[in-house]
């Protein structure tokens, strides 16, 4: 079976207070009252650090925390930063030549947003199982933003942060299931004009408000309900026999949201994080996960469903057994 061996997550830099954060923000009134009211109390700024710099961290740091050679690694997923350091080149071969993981075939994945890390692991579970003589995965994962300002109006506020996951044969965190959708209508909700400006005149914009806020949020109840009834009927299991639902971190609203859509109740230690740290995209429900093993709020043979989504738009569930 192919379940989760080991997540290490980096942390690191300087602790900035949102409220601070808001008091130095040239932000409309509409704005600054959403993110007021976000939930969310903190996020890290790793100003010495690049987006691969954690993603590497977080890397070596699972490897060593499962005692595993970098060159028993089969296979590494390098989830793309949406602002990578370099056009062209490959920050997945980069990562294997740092780690010296020699045997690994590298590849990366992008433009699925938060929901490449169910991508990630869809893809290393099913190379896994194809190779019997691949025994672990590597998925990575740096968090940093892509433009001057972490308020992304009208969802979240962007934290850093690294994150690495190590998918291998064991009992242990058992990947079940994994359902994803996507639908390409809204390819270009969110975007960044980038060609001839510097870095400091990059601006994240919400093409449509009204799209996000309404039509996005209804379609992804409505397909989440979809997912989560396919995905518990495919294993003979009901809503009852999940013993935690998780989600990425956006907001406190977004939790209680969901909630009462789909009737459920969404696990501490997201709310957690999401206080903390903020906004980690792709990292966020492996983040949340861990926290909660860490902390035993997850025991031993409960089912947990990660569900995740993103405004490009894609949403998935990751069915696990703990």
């Amino acid at each position: 079976m192919i379940g989760i061996n080991e997540i290490a997550t980096v942390i690191t830099g300087e602790k900035l207070p949102v409220a601070g954060l808001l008091e130095q923000s040239m932000l409309k009134e509409e704005e600054y009252v959403y993110f007021a009211s976000s939930g969310i109390a903190s996020i890290y700024n790793a100003a010495d650090h690049s987006a691969y710099d954690l993603a590497k961290q977080a890397a070596a740091k699972v490897l060593e925390k499962a005692a595993v050679p970098a060159e028993e690694i089969s296979l590494i997923v390098y989830i793309h930063s949406r602002l990578p350091e370099y056009l062209v080149s490959s920050q997945a071969g980069r990562l294997q030549y740092d780690l010296q993981a020699r045997n690994a075939v590298f590849f990366s994945v992008s433009d699925l947003g938060c929901a490449d890390i169910s991508m990630a692991m869809q893809l290393a579970q099913v190379y896994l199982q194809s190779n019997a003589a691949a025994n672990h995965a590597l998925i990575c994962y740096g968090s940093k933003p892509y433009a001057p300002s972490r308020f992304r109006y009208p969802v979240t506020i962007n934290g850093d942060g690294g994150m690495a996951v190590l998918l291998s044969r064991t009992d242990r965190n058992q990947i079940i299931d994994i359902k994803i959708k996507t639908n390409g209508r809204y390819w270009n909700l969110f975007q960044v004009d980038y060609k001839n400006k510097n870095f400091l005149e990059y601006r994240e914009e919400c093409t449509s408000v009204r799209s996000y806020a309404f039509e996005l949020a209804i379609e992804s109840r409505n397909e989440f309900v979809k997912l989560n009834n396919g995905i518990l009927s495919a294993n003979d299991l009901s809503k009852t026999d999940i013993s935690h639902f998780m989600m990425q971190n956006l907001s406190m609203r977004a939790y209680n949201y969901y909630e009462e859509a789909l009737g459920i109740r969404i696990a501490g230690a997201c709310r957690k994080n999401l206080q903390e740290f903020g906004h980690l995209g792709p990292g966020d429900i492996i983040c949340n996960y861990a926290r909660a093993l860490g902390e035993g709020g997850v025991q031993r043979g409960e089912h947990v469903l990660l569900m995740n989504n993103s405004p490009v738009a894609v949403w998935s569930s990751i069915l696990i057994k703990a």
